[in-house]
């Protein structure tokens, strides 16, 4: 399962401020509103997705792979059974994705929206995980009220 989104929707990160960091540090950054349409990505998230799913990233359109995909619906489903329940707190789920290059931490928030349901959104940070990092499991202790930690190979 892909997704394609139009690159003109979204607002795309020139870089500049990114050459600051060291890019294995920096996280890739994905914002999409409650329906799931792409706000905003970043060059280093774009980088990410290649290495989980060769995914495609031309210059007009992403291809989003399965485990990105899948995290942001279940954010989805629990951003809308949240608002349905006027739970206004933020909260975030966890998936640990194996690819063709290093293991990528998908760490997805859900952010409600109490003023206006439409303004929620859903932000996904890739992060790779390094080889001599002894246990992943320190990366993914609670952050928010809801974690949900699962392995996912790529597809």
């Amino acid at each position: 399962m892909h997704m394609m989104t139009e690159m003109s929707t979204a607002f795309v990160l020139s870089g500049y401020s990114e050459n600051m960091v060291s890019q294995q540090s920096s996280p890739g950054i994905l914002v999409f509103s409650r329906s799931l349409k792409l706000q905003y990505v970043n060059r280093r998230a774009l980088e990410l997705i290649r290495t989980i799913d060769r995914g495609m990233t031309e210059s007009s359109s992403i291809v989003f792979p399965t485990p990105v995909l899948a995290l942001g619906a279940e954010i989805q489903d629990c951003l809308e059974d949240r608002l349905k329940a006027n739970l206004w707190e933020p909260f975030e789920m966890s998936h640990v994705v194996s690819g063709y290059g290093p293991r990528i931490l998908l760490r997805g928030i859900g952010s409600p929206n109490a003023a206006a349901n439409r303004h929620s959104r859903i932000v996904i940070v890739l992060e790779e995980i390094r080889s001599s990092e002894k246990n992943v499991s320190q990366q993914l202790h609670p952050r928010m009220s809801a974690t949900k930690t699962q392995t996912m190979g790529a597809v």
